[in-house]
């Protein structure tokens, strides 16, 4: 996972690494998505290379940061590589990895991870403007604390997301 998120670093800040400066392109979006976890809104910063587009992302849970008054952050990165790539309209399957932490409660010192791996879908619709359709689902693994054994475990299991966004790109 670590050797996943130093790649797609490096593609998005290495403007060399696979076309000239000139045929880089970048998007900025924001999206609103659902997983397992919670409701979930942010931003997506992606360079565009023709095809492959490495992004990140920036997030937080809804339900948990605004009605529970508990910051629920959420970072990612990935890449998509649009297979239908036309003028107005690109599709292609996408793989990404997102990490989760939520402080449980105020009297706790222990927080609750969750790392997820995806594989999914992508549609974007627009020049300039674009809307974004994308389905996802794969691993979800959480690291919590066990008070009864007093240590971290962690618990595999399926996950998904879903979100739609609009984007700009210039």
């Amino acid at each position: 996972m670590r050797y996943f998120l130093y790649l797609t670093i490096l593609f998005l800040f290495n403007s060399g690494a696979l076309k000239s400066q000139d045929s880089l392109k970048n998007s900025f979006s924001f999206q609103i998505g659902m997983t397992r976890l919670d409701f979930f809104t942010g931003f997506r910063y992606a360079r565009i290379y023709e095809k492959l587009i490495p992004f990140c992302t920036a997030e937080i849970g809804i339900n948990r940061t605004i009605f529970q008054s508990r910051f629920f952050p959420k970072v990612g990165v990935g890449s998509t590589y649009f297979f239908l790539n036309k003028d107005k309209i690109k599709l292609g399957p996408q793989l990404s990895y997102a990490h989760s932490i939520l402080k449980i409660n105020a009297s706790s010192s222990h927080y609750t991870n969750w790392n997820e791996v995806y594989f999914g879908t992508r549609l974007e619709v627009g020049v300039k403007m674009r809307f974004s359709l994308e389905v996802n689902g794969g691993l979800l693994n959480e690291r919590f604390y066990n008070q009864i054994k007093e240590k971290k475990e962690g618990v595999n299991s399926l996950g998904f997301n879903g979100n739609i966004g609009i984007s700009y790109v210039w």
